[in-house]
């Protein structure tokens, strides 16, 4: 959620609110969850990075990425928003950035169906 402390923070950065806000970490399902609806409610586009994303269960997290989806935030892997930001090859970071990119990471699997605890046993 939106709190004080983050409003005047985000009020010392923009001369007014920013367009658009990139949205990461853990407890996907409550707190990402209620900062995405405050930044919606207030008309800042939101894109999550669901590999950067996660939940104590994967199930509460799939949850959460689905109804955040349903209310118009953009679902995108680390890989796509950093392209996404740079826009194209002629940014100047380009040629810094995509080196790191080109690096294999863990497949987070997030299109594989979430299995409860008791399928695993």
């Amino acid at each position: 959620m939106i709190v004080p402390e983050v409003t005047n923070i985000m009020n010392d950065i923009f001369s007014d609110k920013p367009e658009t806000a990139v949205l990461f970490g853990i407890e996907t399902h409550v707190c990402i969850e209620q900062t995405a609806f405050d930044l919606i409610n207030n008309s800042i586009n939101v894109w999550l990075v669901a590999d950067c994303c996660a939940s104590r269960l994967n199930q509460d997290r799939d949850l959460a990425l689905a109804r955040l989806r349903g209310i118009g935030c953009i679902i995108a892997s680390t890989e796509s928003v950093i392209f996404n930001l740079l826009s194209d090859k002629n940014h100047k970071s380009f040629k810094q950035i995509a080196p790191l990119l080109k690096k294999v990471s863990a497949d987070v699997k997030l299109w594989l169906p979430t299995t409860s605890v008791k399928d695993k046993e």
